[in-house]
């Protein structure tokens, strides 16, 4: 090997020992810089949960179970304040009932002959409306009154015939006058037959070419109540075959007791439930008896129906339900302001004190539920105009016990 092989030779090496040296340096400055990053991340996380837990303890808790909240978390929670109020805690009674068919708004309907029937074209529990056919009858006293149409119409004719030709000759000076008039005198006794017999068929609900057939039609629109016809059986004049009610008119009726504490007076509205739905319905009392009953001391109450439904029916009971007890001003708060903590019923009261709202649980005694379960009475443990929980007790609640829970641990 010459002398200028070996510079070269030792040129290479010094060049890739350059190049190893390079690449060494920057890849311990990569991981420096990415241990740098870690650490720097690290430490923002840190202050963002110490921010999260900072915000979180924004909802303090105070002394003595005292929860400390600014109007916006309240705002943010749907948390609503009232006030304490006077008013009446309305009490109801229920007392059994019955729907009735209202008889002003009734029909029965039966035949004015006597007969045979032939069809029947309508069933129990169909609604029908008023003119449509019930059912059709064969009558054979009906035949007779056609037939004896028939028989004044052809004399009618015939009467006619004679009048015509009677006058012709008289207007000729042919015939003399009191032929004239004997004939016009048998023309009108003919067409006062005709007339007559035509009225009798058309009071009573036929006409002359039904060829002895009746139709019973319903006289009002309704629905079937009661029905009792079959094909092929005699019916009687004086039986009755259909019943229609309207039931969008029905009649609430019960009783009273002698002791009963309520008020009931004409054209007041009271309100019933039905006992297979459990849905509330509205009616208008209309009279009360004249006088109780003489055994039971009861008084008959009946109401209006105002509000009709396709589940109301005739003889289907129902509860009323009538305000009773004293209306009698007492403080009251919304019954869903009342929570119960370690077996007491407490309201939350909310004071305010520069921007923020202090909210204590309070124990209270409590009187009488409305019937309505809107209003509660409060006996004692609150004084009238105290601001209160009144919505969103509960989430007042769960807060308190979190907090309990977090300070035992």
């Amino acid at each position: 090997m010459t002398t200028q092989q070996k510079k070269t030779q030792w040129l290479w090496v010094a060049l890739v020992a350059i190049v190893v040296a390079i690449l060494a340096a920057w890849i311990i400055s990569s991981k420096d810089s990415a241990s740098a990053t870690e650490s720097e991340h690290g430490h923002v996380e840190g202050e963002a949960e110490h921010a999260k837990d900072e915000s979180h303890s924004e909802a303090g808790h105070g002394e003595d179970g005292e929860l400390e909240f600014s109007a916006k978390q309240l705002a943010e929670f749907g948390v609503k304040l009232a006030n304490t109020e006077m008013g009446a805690v309305q009490q109801s009674t229920n007392f059994p009932a019955k729907l009735i068919a209202n008889t002003d708004q009734q029909a029965h309907v039966s035949s004015t002959f006597a007969g045979r029937v032939d069809s029947v074209s309508v069933a129990l529990g169909q609604p029908v409306k008023k003119g449509q056919a019930l059912a059709t009858l064969f009558i054979p006293d009906l035949v007779d009154q056609q037939a004896n149409l028939s028989i004044a119409q052809e004399n009618l004719t015939l009467a006619q015939q004679d009048y015509q030709r009677e006058k012709q000759l008289f207007d000729q000076g042919i015939s003399a006058r009191q032929d004239y008039q004997r004939t016009y005198n048998a023309y009108r006794q003919a067409q006062i037959q005709v007339q007559t017999a035509k009225s009798r068929l058309n009071a009573l609900g036929a006409s002359n070419g039904s060829n002895g057939r009746y139709t019973l039609i319903a006289p009002l629109s309704g629905v079937i109540s009661r029905k009792d016809i079959v094909v092929g059986e005699q019916v009687s004049s004086d039986k009755q075959l259909f019943v229609i009610d309207q039931l969008d008119a029905l009649w609430l009726e019960f009783t009273l007791p002698n002791d009963a504490q309520v008020n009931v007076v004409p054209n007041q509205e009271i309100a019933f439930k039905s006992l297979q739905t459990q849905n509330t319905f509205k009616a208008v009392v209309q009279a009360l008896s004249s006088e109780a009953d003489a055994q039971t001391g009861r008084l008959l109450v009946r109401a209006k129906v105002i509000t009709p439904a396709q589940e109301l029916r005739p003889n289907l009971m129902v509860n009323v339900e009538l305000n009773s007890g004293t209306s009698a001003s007492v403080l009251r708060v919304l019954k869903q302001a009342i929570q119960e903590i370690d077996g007491k019923q407490v309201v939350f009261v909310a004071k305010q004190e520069k921007d923020k709202i202090h909210i204590t649980p309070t124990s209270v005694t409590l009187g009488n539920y409305s019937a309505d379960g809107q209003w509660v009475e409060i006996k004692s443990g609150l004084s009238t105009n105290q601001s209160y929980i009144s919505q969103g007790s509960f989430l007042i609640k769960s807060e308190l016990e979190k907090g309990e829970a977090e300070h035992g641990h």
